[in-house]
């Protein structure tokens, strides 16, 4: 019944207090003291006060907060006066000062924090300093001693008390779901979570989040009223004006345009005039709490209603569901661009693959086949060159079925092979199926490198020699690879048409891609005749 419900802890505290204050003047034999019967009445009206403000908190969360700064500077004032002039003779341990202090100090440090409690502190050290002063004055009984032990038990209790609520308070705090499920795919299912969490941890009857759709100009609209969550998609003419600032909660009365703001560094303010909350409007609420966040694709916003007794010591509640919304979703954001660059990627690498394979394969068996076709018709023999291709056939489905075990499997980065072996391999199948004259020359032997990088230099190896022979119409390749300080090179010469000299030497796409992919640098020349390709990859890669 009081959880987060400071305003009703303090008020009942405060009548309580007061009645038996009162109590123990009329049923000890000792008193009145120094202000006679008049204490009786003082005390009486401050009861009548604090039974006002029980009704003031458990019915109006507005008006608790705004007469709270005036009621504690009446509390202060009330109890110093009460505690004086209620004293008789030398009744130490009768006396409530130190529980009626407590009390101030302790309201302060709940309400507003450490600020509060260290200006509670320097009134009440004034007020018994003035207060003590007067009584020394004109006479009246005052027992100095205990006067100056006062003021010391004030001063240290103070100085706790302000350490406690600058060091130790800190905002309410719950356990947040975890959605479960693959990060990238649990959109929707985050904000049904939250959604129910803020409705059953307020134990309230309903909320709603309105969230950014994507990159259109729609939002979307998810309700919670305790039977099931309603998806909704709004038009952007819909919910027209802004939603405040973001990680900022606020009650709100759309009714009575009244609205308690929180803030970063202070207590929260309350403000009058019109309430501007499209979502509350939109939903059909007068009172309720409400939340802006941010997310990477725009603001959004947490409405929850129906919150019984519903008071300040909400908000930061709210602000915390709110900033989980915003974290939450932006990972899933995150994951979703990770997802989505990693299927661009694979695509990118498997379409580099099937044309550096699959499709200059192709293309050179269909040059075969156009030579075989003139064999026959010159009445030569086609039987060597049908074994041969065919055995071209059986390696390249041997490729084939390579390509598919590695993306089945993936690579396995820690293997290493010999890159001269695979070339020297690769080079002899590309000069028989290709019908020209290509030759390696190496610096060293063996040269071992990972599994990846011969696979990839392979790719590069095909298209280069595809291209040579399709479009430069060649009849020797010599490719040179070596290695040193900067790196592993790789150079590709052919003896063929080269490019025209007046026009820019374009750059294959799909070895650029590769090259760019592993960290190097590719440059193209002429060859005279013919054309050059040197490719330098960084040490880290071989």
């Amino acid at each position: 019944m009081f959880a987060r419900r400071t305003g009703k802890v303090l008020a009942t505290s405060r009548a309580t207090m007061a009645l038996v204050f009162l109590l123990a003047l009329m049923l000890d034999p000792t008193v009145p003291g120094t202000g006679g019967t008049a204490v009786y009445f003082m005390l009486s009206a401050y009861l009548a006060g604090a039974a006002v403000m029980i009704v003031i908190a458990w019915r109006s969360w507005w008006w608790e907060f705004r007469l709270a700064p005036w009621v504690h500077g009446i509390d202060t004032l009330a109890f110093v006066l009460a505690v004086y002039f209620s004293e008789a003779g030398k009744a130490d341990f009768n006396s409530p000062f130190m529980s009626l202090t407590a009390f101030l100090l302790i309201s302060a440090t709940l309400r507003w924090g450490w600020s509060a409690v260290a200006w509670t502190s320097f009134a009440l050290i004034l007020l018994n300093v003035v207060i003590g002063t007067g009584l020394f004055t004109f006479g009246l009984p005052i027992d100095p001693y205990r006067y100056g032990r006062r003021l010391m038990y004030l001063g240290v209790l103070s100085l706790m008390m302000v350490w406690l609520s600058g060091e130790q308070r800190g905002p309410r705090s719950a356990p947040m779901p975890r959605t479960p499920g693959t990060p990238g795919e649990r959109r929707n299912a985050i904000l049904v979570d939250t959604l129910t969490f803020a409705r059953v941890a307020l134990q309230a009857r309903g909320a709603a989040i309105a969230v950014p759709h994507g990159e259109e100009p729609w939002t979307e609209l998810l309700r919670d009223t305790g039977y099931a969550v309603i998806v909704d998609r709004l038009g952007p003419d819909v919910l027209e004006g802004s939603f405040g600032e973001p990680d900022r909660a606020a009650l709100i009365d759309r009714a009575h345009g009244r609205r308690i703001i929180s803030r970063a560094s202070s207590y929260p303010i309350a403000l009058t005039g019109p309430v501007n909350a499209p979502l509350a409007a939109h939903c059909g609420v007068e009172e309720a709490m409400i939340v802006t966040f941010e997310t990477a694709a725009g603001p959004g916003q947490l409405l929850i209603w129906g919150v019984p007794d519903m008071c300040v010591d909400d908000l930061p509640m709210v602000e915390m569901i709110g900033r989980h919304l915003s974290t939450e979703l932006d990972r899933e954001d995150l994951a979703e661009l990770a997802q989505a660059a990693s299927a661009a990627a694979l695509r990118d690498a498997l379409a580099r693959d099937l044309h550096d394979s699959v499709a200059q394969f192709l293309a050179g068996t269909l040059f075969r086949l156009e030579a075989l076709s003139r064999w026959i018709r010159e009445g030569q023999d086609p039987t060597a060159e049908i074994n041969d291709l065919k055995s071209a056939l059986r390696r390249e489905q041997g490729e084939l079925r390579a390509m598919i075990q590695r993306l089945r499997r993936g690579e396995e980065g820690d293997r290493r092979t010999d890159l001269v072996e695979e070339l020297e391999t690769l080079l002899g199948e590309m000069s028989q199926h290709w019908h020209i004259a290509v030759r390696l020359e190496a610096q060293i032997r063996p040269m071992p490198v990972s599994i990846g990088l011969a696979h990839e230099l392979r790719q590069v190896m095909r298209e280069a020699i595809a291209n040579a022979a399709r479009h430069g119409d060649c009849g020797e390749v010599i490719v040179s690879v070596s290695t040193g300080g900067a790196g592993l090179t790789l150079r590709i010469a052919d003896d063929g048409e080269g490019f025209p000299g007046d026009s820019p030497i374009p750059r294959p796409r799909s070895i650029s891609e590769r090259v760019e992919a592993l960290g190097g640098t590719l440059s193209i020349c002429h060859n005279h005749p013919g054309a050059l390709l040197e490719i330098a990859l960084p040490n880290r890669i071989a």
